[in-house]
């Protein structure tokens, strides 16, 4: 695994960042390269890419600026066992695209909350130590992810008030 070191905010991709691991005080992430003028649609992507904050007292926080994370069609026919199978599970991410933060570190990862998906920006995601992890699926005949977030490193302060670093 391979580690980006970044001070300054910068601007990545998460497509090409798959596998990786990067560090730093502030990243803006974009899904991939064309992002805000076409979808990322390739089928079947499992990219991880692991977050550190630049010191480890720090703590990572991902904010969505833009979000758009779903699949036009499963990858399974709809049959009414299904049907009922997907109200029961009451994931509906399940059937198509999604994204999935984790708080670390990398050997025993925590899911912070369901898998996410949609058109609907989510609320921030924020570690509990200086590892986040972000996790991109793919699945369906034809998935839509196009997304723009600010990974920043914080502090808490006193009273637990939240202090941004650098």
């Amino acid at each position: 695994m391979t580690a980006l070191t970044v001070s300054a905010l910068g601007t990545a991709d998460l497509t090409d960042l798959c596998g990786q691991t990067w560090q730093g005080d502030a990243l803006q992430l974009r899904s991939h390269s064309a992002s805000r003028k076409f979808y990322f649609v390739t089928p079947d992507t499992d990219c991880m890419l692991w977050l550190r904050a630049a010191a480890p007292e720090d703590r990572m926080r991902f904010q969505f600026r833009f979000f758009l994370v779903y699949s036009l069609s499963s990858a399974t026919r709809t049959t009414q066992a299904t049907l009922a199978t997907k109200a029961s599970s009451r994931d509906p991410c399940a059937p198509g695209s999604f994204l999935q933060f984790y708080d670390g570190p990398q050997e025993a990862p925590r899911a912070l909350g369901p898998p996410i998906c949609g058109l609907t920006i989510p609320a921030p995601f924020m570690s509990s130590g200086p590892w986040l992890g972000l996790r991109l699926v793919t699945r369906g005949r034809q998935p839509r992810v196009d997304f723009l977030g600010e990974v920043t490193s914080f502090r808490l302060g006193g009273l637990g008030l939240m202090v941004r670093v650098r």
